[in-house]
């Protein structure tokens, strides 16, 4: 178990240490300077730096107006890893903020899903997701149905996901989401006082 602790630590501060570095090259080097040093570095890169440096890639290639290419390398991604749950939150997150067509981002959330449910890795995440574009899409019934899968989920600390969000609650018009599912959210994931 320590051997299997340790391992851990040392991917974690790999993926932090690679995310660093990808934070520096963008503040030393013009955007396509940087996308291009990342791709060269993916290309001799092993398995789990080809997987951290990809995820860099694709946020930053539509920022220089490459979406195409972004969708390309999430998609070649999903090819390669069948059971990968991140690069199909990510192309769902990609059309829903990046392109703006929630309808796509809601058929590649399901994806995800299918893979977060058999894996068990980033249900929530993926079900935070899926709230997020039903609410861009003002289907309230689907929401509060999603709200209720995410306060039923069984978390494990041993099994990859994020914390308790609420986002997607806060930003609902009055009425969209059930009361109940709305209240019972509230207490499962209360608001936080700010300063």
């Amino acid at each position: 178990m320590d051997d299997e602790k340790a391992a851990l630590r040392k991917k974690l501060d790999r993926i932090v240490e690679l995310g660093r570095w990808a934070d520096e090259l963008l503040k030393t080097h013009a955007l396509p300077e940087a996308i291009e040093a990342i791709k060269e570095r993916i290309r001799g890169a092993d398995s789990d730096d080809r997987y951290t440096l990809t995820l860099e890639l694709k946020s930053l290639l539509p920022l220089a107006g490459r979406k195409r290419e972004a969708e390309q390398t999430i998609d070649e991604m999903i090819a390669c890893l069948p059971d990968d749950v991140r690069f199909p939150i990510s192309k769902a997150s990609f059309y829903l903020y990046d392109t703006d067509e929630p309808e796509k981002a809601l058929e590649a959330i399901d994806l995800a899903l299918g893979r977060a449910h058999r894996t068990r890795f980033f249900r929530r995440e993926a079900l935070g997701v899926k709230a997020r574009i039903l609410l861009k899409l003002g289907r309230g019934e689907q929401l509060s149905q999603t709200l209720e899968e995410i306060m039923s989920l069984e978390m494990k600390r041993e099994i990859p996901d994020i914390g308790r969000e609420r986002d997607f609650i806060d930003r609902a018009p009055p009425g969209k989401i059930a009361e109940d599912v709305l209240a019972r959210y509230n207490v499962f994931c209360p608001k936080r006082e700010t300063n």
